[in-house]
């Protein structure tokens, strides 16, 4: 099982034209996509439905969009009447398999000076894979501060551990909504996304958790924090990049799947597709037993 996470930056790619098929063929063999900064009518990609385009690539995909970002755009004609449209932003996931559940979840926002910062959200799915249900997220934390970030986080977690006490979206049985058994709700989970931290932060340590500095356990994978899968299969914290160098700083990795302490047994491969060109990031990618 092969799944994606990719800042699409809108494909709009290093060279600063916009091109959707040039940013899907790069993840066209996935069996599920975490798409990053994807957008509906926006004027610098020309008004396009970016995740109606995005899904007539991949029909053998089911999908879910998730707008965390969404503002008027609707227009108002000579004789009042209204054309209704959303500017949107936010993440789009796409699997192989059926799709059962998703939540939306917005994340803590700072209110900022004159930095630009916007909303952030995570877009939770529930996947019926073949070897079971996939509980899945596919987010993007703010750049703009570290406090915002941690807060964040925090946010993060609290969804993730709560989630399977909740149930499903929906439990019990009502005729009246044509319901049929209610859907899984997985303790583990995969997260992937641009998190906008760089390894050895201490965003990075809240969410792997810290190393040992007394006995030279080094950093230990727990039960209440993510494994890294990219160090999970055996890379260095330090090494890779998926944003490469800008403005005169050196490239870093703020691209991840993280994976809940129950699923590190299952993964097999973690790379970064470096000659992926549609986007200002690169994919990352895991392989699942």
């Amino acid at each position: 099982m092969r799944l994606v996470g990719y800042n699409t930056q809108f494909s709009r790619g290093r060279d600063g034209r916009i091109d959707i098929d040039r940013m899907t063929a790069a993840v066209r063999d996935a069996d599920v996509l975490a798409l990053q900064e994807v957008e509906r009518h926006w004027q610098r990609s020309g008004e396009t439905d970016q995740p109606a385009e995005i899904a007539r690539r991949f029909p053998n995909h089911h999908w879910a969009y998730g707008p965390y970002f969404d503002v008027d755009a609707s227009s108002v004609a000579a004789d009042g009447s209204v054309t209704n449209r959303r500017r949107q932003f936010g993440v789009m996931t796409l699997s192989r398999w059926p799709i059962l559940s998703t939540r939306l979840h917005t994340l803590p926002k700072f209110k900022t000076g004159p930095v630009f910062c916007m909303i952030a959200g995570m877009l939770e799915t529930v996947i019926a894979a073949p070897g079971g249900p996939i509980r899945h997220y596919n987010l993007h934390l703010n750049d703009v501060s570290p406090d915002e970030r941690l807060a964040q986080i925090a946010r993060l977690f609290e969804v993730l551990w709560s989630a399977p006490k909740e149930g499903g979206t929906w439990t019990g049985h009502d005729p009246d909504w044509q319901t049929d058994n209610p859907p899984p709700m997985p303790e583990d989970a995969i997260l992937s996304g641009d998190f906008n931290l760089v390894p050895g932060s201490p965003e990075y340590e809240a969410l792997v958790g810290p190393k040992d500095r007394d006995f030279g356990y080094g950093r230990v994978d727990v039960g209440h924090r993510l494994v890294d899968a990219w160090v999970a299969t055996g890379h260095g914290e330090a090494e890779g990049v998926t944003y490469p160098p800008c403005h005169g700083q050196p490239g870093v990795r703020i691209d991840y799947s993280f994976v809940t302490l129950g699923l590190a047994p299952r993964l097999q491969k973690c790379w970064i597709d470096n000659d992926a060109p549609g986007s200002d990031h690169q994919p990352v990618w895991i392989e699942l037993s």
